[in-house]
């Protein structure tokens, strides 16, 4: 079979314009809690539909983040390794430049060195290695608690959504759907989106309209998060029949001014 040996242009799958190394390819089935997950999920009380769900969008999403997390790491960490070996030599060959006999090696040898420094702290500060690095895993872990409480029917999946009903899987799959899409979405929204941003619109009376930019998390299901609960129902009640009470009383004032205008308006006729 021939080799691939196309360039890849995605800084969080390479390297300089190189493939990253052949272990990624054999580690992307061997994701660490997938598997168990797998198994698990076969053994939860979903329907068909349900199930391809979890396994069309939610595990192929964590093993997306996972191949791009692997990677991220060893573009930081070997980042970070340059620049900290680097920094540490170019020093020391400088200190022994004058005294060498070699000195047209140690020269280059320092050159190389520190231009490799140089070109290691640029890309860290340019494409935010550190910060993606923190930022990816933290996704990361997200994704697998949020399916490891889907599965435990632990945490918000225990009924916090449906208050007075049994939880189980099928009841708080929506929820968990949601709650999968809302992270991915944060995180689209925080690489690549900026919803702080104001966008303005000239009409066409020549005005400047500023509008924030909508963002792009999905609504919450309305059901069980804002149920109306006995206690809000009894207040919201009670508020209702005191605006009553005060309308009603209203109407009485005006009425007893009304009569006793015409009251007075007949004995100035009478008189």
């Amino acid at each position: 079979m021939r080799k691939d040996t196309r360039p890849y242009f995605h800084l969080d799958r390479v390297c300089l314009g190189f493939k990253p190394p052949s272990i990624l390819g054999s580690m992307q089935h061997g994701i660490p809690n997938i598997q168990s997950f797998e198994e698990a999920l076969s053994h939860v009380e979903l329907t068909s539909l349900q199930k391809s769900i979890v396994k069309g969008r939610y595990i192929p999403m964590i093993r997306h983040i996972y191949m791009r997390t692997y990677t991220i790491s060893f573009l930081f960490h070997s980042s970070r390794i340059i620049i900290t070996i680097g920094s540490l030599i170019v020093p020391a060959l400088l200190s022994i430049q004058g005294v060498s006999t070699t000195n047209v090696q140690v020269y280059w040898a320092t050159w190389v060195i520190s231009l490799l420094v140089t070109i290691s702290n640029a890309l860290v500060a340019l494409f935010k290695f550190d910060k993606r690095y923190y930022y990816l895993h933290t996704i990361l872990e997200r994704l697998i608690s949020e399916g490891w409480q889907y599965i435990e029917l632990t945490g918000k999946y225990s009924g916090f959504y449906i208050h007075g009903k049994l939880s189980t899987h099928e009841n708080q799959f929506v929820y968990f759907c949601h709650s999968v899409e809302k992270i991915r979405m944060k995180q689209v929204e925080d690489e690549y989106y900026k919803p702080e941003e104001n966008q303005t619109q000239i009409t066409a009376s020549g005005t400047a309209n500023t509008s924030k930019v909508a963002s792009l998390l999905p609504p919450t299901p309305q059901e069980g998060e804002f149920s109306v609960t006995p206690d809000i129902a009894l207040a919201v009640k009670e508020q209702l029949s005191r605006q009553s009470l005060e309308n009603a009383g209203g109407k009485n004032k005006e009425s007893e001014k009304n009569r006793t205008a015409q009251s007075v308006s007949v004995s100035f006729d009478m008189s």
